[in-house]
C-alpha cells in the first residue's frame, strides 16, 4: 500500500507541473510549511501533503498483536488565527491484516464526508514540537502526541556514483520507533561492492537523519562469486533533505540521491 501511495503522489505531482500558473494562484500560507512532513507515535503515522489549496492527511494507526487498524483522510485548510489545520471532509475506514498476504482487507468506511459544524478536526503543533490531533468525530487521538521523523521513507539512488539508499519506518510496530536505512555502495557484478545495514533516528531541529550500524563488504573471489566479510566496527551516516526535493547523502563527501518512484 506504502508503494501504491507513492507512486499516485508522484503521478499526482506530474500533473501539478503542468499547472503552475494555477498553482500560483494558490501559494501554500508560511504558517502551514511546518505541518507537512511525516509524524509518528508507536503504532501510528501521519502523512501532510500541501496540494494546492489546501493540505490532504492520512492517518494510519496499527495494532500489529490484532493484525488490525484504521486509516483517516483528511482535507483542510490552514487557519492563521489558530496556526492550525483544520478539517473540510473526513474519512475513516478499519482494515484487517491478511495473515497469509499482508494485505489489507477494508470493510465498509466508519464514516465519509463533509465535516458538519462542530465535528471538524483539528491539527495543532504544541510548545514541544509535537502534532496533536484532535478529532472531531470520536476523539480518536486524546493523549497522543506524534514527533516529526521526517520525510524519508523509500528508495533513493546515484546511479553515476553507485549509491542507492533505502529507508524504511518501522514505528508502525509499537515496540519499533526508527527507520531501518540499507545502503548499497557499488553495484552487484562489480569487483566489490558493501552494504551497510543502520537504525536510523530524526532531529527535528537540526534536519538531519543518523544511521548507525555494521557493514559487509563483498569481494569476488576466483570462482566468480562473491566472499563477505564484516567490518567489525561500527559505522555513522547523516542524511538531509535538499530544497529541491533531493536527497543529501553527508557522509559519502555530499551525494546527492534522487528519490525513485519505482524502488522497492
Amino acid at each position: 500500500m506504502k508503494k501504491a501511495i507513492c507512486i499516485m503522489l508522484a503521478v499526482m505531482m506530474l500533473g501539478l507541473c503542468a499547472c503552475v500558473a494555477a498553482a500560483d494562484e494558490y501559494p501554500q500560507p508560511e504558517g502551514g510549511k511546518k505541518f507537512e512532513s511525516d509524524w509518528a507515535v508507536p503504532g501510528g503515522l501521519a502523512e501532510i501533503y500541501y496540494e494546492e489549496e489546501g493540505y490532504r492527511i492520512t492517518l494510519t494507526k496499527e495494532n500489529a498483536e490484532t493484525g488490525s487498524g484504521s486509516i483517516w483522510e483528511y482535507s483542510c485548510f490552514y487557519k492563521e488565527d489558530t496556526d492550525a489545520l483544520v478539517s473540510v471532509s473526513s474519512l475513516r475506514a478499519d482494515y484487517t491484516v491478511d495473515p497469509d498476504t499482508g494485505d489489507l482487507v477494508y470493510g465498509d468506511n466508519v464514516y465519509e464526508g463533509l465535516d458538519e459544524e462542530g465535528k471538524e478536526t483539528v491539527f495543532a503543533i504544541d510548545a514541544h514540537g509535537c502534532l496533536i490531533w484532535k478529532d472531531g468525530h470520536e476523539d480518536a487521538g486524546a493523549g497522543l502526541e506524534f514527533v516529526n521523523i521526517g520525510r524519508f521513507d523509500g528508495v533513493w539512488k546515484n546511479e553515476e556514483e553507485e549509491v542507492e539508499a533505502e529507508f524504511l519506518w518501522n514505528g508502525m510496530d509499537a515496540d519499533s520507533f526508527w527507520y531501518t536505512v540499507y545502503i548499497q555502495r557499488g553495484v552487484e557484478g562489480a569487483e566489490h561492492y558493501a552494504l551497510y545495514l543502520m537504525n536510523g533516528n530524526y532531529d527535528p531541529t537540526t534536519g538531519k537523519l543518523s544511521a548507525s550500524g555494521t557493514c559487509t563488504l563483498f569481494t569476488k573471489n576466483a570462482e566468480g562469486e562473491y566472499d563477505s566479510q564484516d567490518d567489525g566496527e561500527t559505522v555513522d551516516a547523516f542524511f538531509s533533505m535538499m530544497d529541491d526535493g533531493r536527497l543529501l547523502y553527508e557522509t559519502a563527501n555530499g551525494i546527492e540521491l534522487e528519490y525513485d518512484i519505482m524502488g522497492h
